[in-house]
């Protein structure tokens, strides 16, 4: 008997031992990070200052004055910890993307610009773009004029840089930040007179942005989480799902309403009212607006050394290979699994393997559903390689793709790369589709015009999938952006 209660305890020991060291990513976190850090951008820094897990009340008591309709009071709990920028984005910073990476943002490319002021209010000119915004600015002001996918980017470009997964804020990680432990109106108090201490609006701002950091911070030592821009969230705009909520994230677009991204925080051209801590805003994603900014997000622990990566679409060097960048929420989900002990984190993780396995073998490299001839994706990762052949480059391609279970659309510009380009997306996509190509590139493909029928043209001049998804953005790329979002 003796033997067996030695094996016995030689067991035990071995599942305690193998716990520990299976729960040893949970623990890493459970040690104290920095409460506040520094990248350095080189000639500019981004600070960021941490925001520990908890749980808060979100949205507004119906008695709460100025609030929404769509200001639902819930109760979240947030399990991850996360970094947060202590400022908008400035100038200063967004121009250090742009200048390592040649990006152009949606309203330097579009036709029509973006919407700048015009010593009256926002009217759209070719000229107004993050540079001109028709005010004055500084490196010290919030970049302004950004689409949602413009901030997308520079958080891509930090993750590159870095090694630390970098993205935006889910409205539930800001409104959270932004409340630092309050629950009235304004992290200050509950008057309008409470508004003039945190942030610019419309009674105090003039005709402009002001620079960042020159309101009182809230509790966790955040600037302009109220005023001065609207700040893009992850959040597709819709209803708070009923009941409590553990790290929510509206990751799809509701059916049949028009697809629209939240942003947070009220803008130096809005109502002290839109300052409050509950208050909801929503836009259309490409939305050039003088009064829009984002801040990042960012993982608490670096997931790679930080490396020196290409401009999008820069030729590798020979040998080179182009990693994917790592999301804020596939570092999160690591976290999570790892809080499983034992036989079943291991089963967890064989299951996730293998039907990452079959996914992968199942999509791999093949022709894009509805897509022209020569487009070809690889799913990776967080995202997938898009190839494509010379005669599109310069063509932005609007897709959808599936990742999670949920339906998620965007657009991306076709790079010249013999290798291919990768696309971000969030999360491994089990299934890309095109919906949409400027008929431009299909006019010099090869074969067209010379025996070969094209395929049948959008309504608008662009290429579309047959079996289009309904309430996915109908803007076709030829087109010039034109017309004041439906939230002005």
């Amino acid at each position: 008997m003796q033997p067996r209660a030695h094996t016995r305890r030689r067991a035990r020991a071995l599942v305690v031992a193998t716990a520990a060291v299976l729960l040893a990513p949970a623990a890493a976190e459970a040690a104290d990070p920095a409460p506040a850090i520094a990248v350095d951008l080189g000639g500019a820094q981004l600070e960021l200052v941490l925001v520990k897990a908890g749980r808060f009340r979100q949205g507004s008591p119906p008695q709460e004055a100025g609030r929404g309709d769509d200001e639902a009071p819930r109760d979240v709990t947030l399990g991850r910890g996360f970094y947060l920028g202590k400022f908008p984005v400035t100038v200063g910073q967004f121009s250090r993307f742009a200048q390592e990476t040649g990006y152009r943002t949606e309203a330097e490319v579009g036709a029509s610009g973006g919407f700048g002021f015009d010593g009256k209010g926002l009217s759209q000119r070719k000229e107004f773009t993050w540079r001109t915004p028709g005010f004055p600015q500084t490196d010290q002001h919030p970049v302004t004029l950004v689409t949602f996918k413009d901030a997308g980017e520079f958080a891509r470009w930090l993750t590159r840089r870095t090694g630390r997964a970098f993205d935006l804020p889910t409205e539930a990680q800001w409104e959270y930040a932004g409340r630092a432990g309050t629950q009235t109106r304004f992290y200050a108090g509950d008057d309008d007179n409470a508004a003039a201490l945190i942030g610019w609006f419309k009674g105090n701002a003039g005709s402009g942005t002001r620079p960042v950091g020159q309101r009182r911070p809230n509790a966790f030592g955040l600037h302009d989480m109220s005023g001065n821009v609207h700040e893009w969230c992850r959040d597709w705009y819709g209803p708070y799902a009923p009941g409590p909520a553990v790290d929510p994230e509206q990751a799809a677009a509701p059916a049949g309403d028009k697809p629209r991204r939240v942003l947070r925080g009220g803008s130096w051209l809005k109502d002290a009212k839109h300052l409050r801590a509950a208050a909801r805003y929503r836009n259309d994603p490409g939305s050039r607006n003088a009064d829009n900014g984002f801040r990042v997000v960012a993982a608490l622990e670096a997931s790679a050394p930080a490396a020196a990566a290409p401009a999008p679409g820069a030729p590798l060097q020979a040998g080179a290979t182009r990693k994917a960048p790592s999301s804020f929420w596939s570092t999160a989900s690591a976290g999570t699994i790892a809080a499983f002990a034992g036989g079943g984190l291991l089963l967890a993780s064989a299951v996730i393997g293998l039907i990452g396995l079959i996914v992968h073998r199942a999509v791999r490299r093949r022709p894009v559903a509805g897509a022209p001839p020569g487009v070809t994706f690889r799913p990776q990762g967080d995202g997938f390689w898009l190839s494509a052949p010379p005669h599109l480059y310069g063509s932005t391609l609007h897709y959808r793709c599936l990742v999670r279970g949920a339906m998620r659309r965007a657009s991306v510009p076709i790079e010249p790369s013999a290798r291919g380009q990768f696309v971000y997306t969030g999360g491994a996509p089990s299934s890309v589709e095109v919906e949409q190509l400027g008929a431009a590139a299909w006019a010099a493909a090869p074969g067209v015009g010379r025996g070969v029928a094209a395929p049948a043209a959008a309504p608008r001049g662009g290429y579309r999938s047959r079996d289009r998804i309904s309430s996915a953005p109908d803007v076709a790329v030829v087109a010039p952006f034109r017309g004041y979002p439906s939230a002005y």
